[in-house]
């Protein structure tokens, strides 16, 4: 999968029940990494938009927000301090 073709995925939003549910994903872990990816983008079709078994999950990311560790961090201690 070309970076052309990653990009037009983020602008893709299929209904839940034509999206690869995550749990079906199978990897040859004692691959490189590479080859991992490589399988990993081909199972799931679309990166952006994939179902884990009944939940759609839709993933967009901010050129400017915070790095994931970060948000989770965050996301925890908001959580903790209830």
């Amino acid at each position: 999968m070309t970076a052309a073709q990653l990009r037009e995925l983020q602008n893709i939003v299929p209904p839940r029940e034509q999206r690869v549910n995550i749990t079906t994903i199978t990897l040859d872990m004692d691959a490189p990494a590479a080859v991992r990816a490589e399988q990993y983008l081909r199972q799931i079709k679309n990166p952006y938009a994939f179902r884990c078994g009944n939940v759609a999950v839709n993933v967009r990311f901010c050129r400017d927000g915070k790095p994931l560790a970060q948000a989770v961090q965050s996301y925890l201690t908001a959580l903790a301090s209830r």
